[in-house]
């Protein structure tokens, strides 16, 4: 699962391009929408996002999260349990995963304004930070989950 998907991404997706525009324009869009409603000033078009007076931040194709959404999606597909949850937990996990990304935007045109000379540290471990604290725990439920008759029924895995 891992190997095709990275060949897909690789030769198809990234190469393409559209898909990662697509989050890459869109997760700026709403980090920027999210930081004007929170107060501050910002600098936003296509792909770079910024408070006035920084550098600011340029979201590039393969910096936006899709290789980790394909990654995720994987671990739930190839982990065996009902389609109908699977699909639940695909759909739910790439929503939380976009959202996770742009807060990671946000945080990303703050740090450029308050913290440019560790510009590199933050981007370096951002993923540490925003994105596995959401995929592993997601991962785990899903163990828990896809052997449960119903979503609703207990927290552990079901005896057969």
């Amino acid at each position: 699962m891992y190997a095709g998907w990275q060949l897909l991404y690789t030769f198809v997706l990234l190469p393409d391009g559209r898909l990662d525009t697509f989050l890459s324009y869109s997760g700026v869009s709403l980090a920027a929408g999210l930081l004007s409603v929170l107060g501050w000033a910002v600098e936003s078009m296509g792909r770079f996002v910024g408070l006035p007076g920084s550098s600011g931040v340029e979201i590039q194709n393969g910096c936006n999260g899709l290789e980790l959404i394909g990654l995720y999606c994987g671990f739930i597909i190839a982990y065996p349990g009902p389609k109908q949850k699977m699909l639940m937990f695909v759909c739910g996990g790439i929503g939380l995963l976009f959202i996770a990304n742009v807060l990671r935007i946000a945080g990303f045109a703050l740090w450029s304004y308050y913290l440019p000379n560790t510009w590199e540290v933050a981007h370096i471990y951002s993923s540490y930070v925003v994105f596995y604290p959401v995929v592993l725990p997601l991962w785990y439920l899903w163990t828990i989950v896809s052997e449960q008759p119903s979503l609703l029924s207990g927290v552990g895995p079901s005896s057969v």
